[in-house]
């Protein structure tokens, strides 16, 4: 049985509406906590997600097998393939736009914040996020076959294996979590390897962004010029 209700996820989607990012984050997370008391972890990072073409960055509160619940996006715009899944998505938009069309379309469906996309298992889209979007997203289906196309981007296209250990572990240290709370018995070996996913997720956050060439680095390029 799922854990969650689309139609819940999107009452605590439109609860946020309208208020600044990153508050607007930290109220649909505590109004779906508020709905589902001990089922979500605040504490995964942020990371980015490159697949089929589109690079946003998504934060997970929660995966199994069969579902998982986050926000997703971006502050500069991206676009790309939706990708064909086993798998349902329902994506409520809290911020910014999201244009969609589908096969044998010939004109953009647009989305705002308070609309709700779905894509259903075996559907694709076209997707163009404009200026930039925010999303809460909540699927539904058989999640791992759809993992090889979150990392096969970053993997084959960018060469960004840092982010695609990052989706693998985060993703394992989620799954064995929601497994342990289902299957009691096995709670003390899935508590044992999640924390151990989770510590490797956290050892491989980059170091912060460098903003400005330190003068030292400035110095040694005038002098090669």
């Amino acid at each position: 049985m799922p854990v969650f209700s689309q139609e819940v996820v999107d009452e605590c989607a439109q609860a946020c509406l309208g208020l600044p990012k990153p508050q607007m984050f930290d109220v649909f997370a505590r109004e779906l906590d508020r709905r589902y008391p001990g089922v979500l972890d605040f504490d995964q990072p942020w990371i980015y997600s490159i697949a089929g073409g589109a690079m946003i960055q998504m934060k997970l509160y929660y995966a199994s097998p069969t579902e998982y619940i986050m926000i997703w996006g971006t502050p500069i715009g991206s676009e790309g393939h939706s990708g064909r899944h086993f798998a349902g998505f329902w994506d409520t938009v809290i911020d910014g736009e999201m244009h969609y069309y589908a096969e044998g379309e010939f004109s953009q469906r647009v989305y705002k914040p308070g609309d709700r996309v779905y894509v259903g298992p075996g559907q694709a889209r076209a997707m163009n996020f404009t200026d930039g979007v925010w999303a809460v997203e909540y699927c539904r289906g058989f999640i791992p076959a759809s993992v090889p196309f979150g990392v096969a981007s970053e993997i084959l296209v960018c060469w960004d294996f840092l982010t695609a250990a990052q989706t693998l572990t985060l993703y394992t240290d989620l799954v064995l979590q929601s497994i342990g709370r289902q299957l009691p018995l096995v709670k003390p070996v899935t508590s044992v390897i999640a924390k151990l996913a989770g510590r490797a997720t956290r050892a491989l956050q980059p170091s912060p962004e460098v903003s400005k060439i330190p003068d030292d680095n400035i110095a040694w390029f005038q002098k090669q010029v």
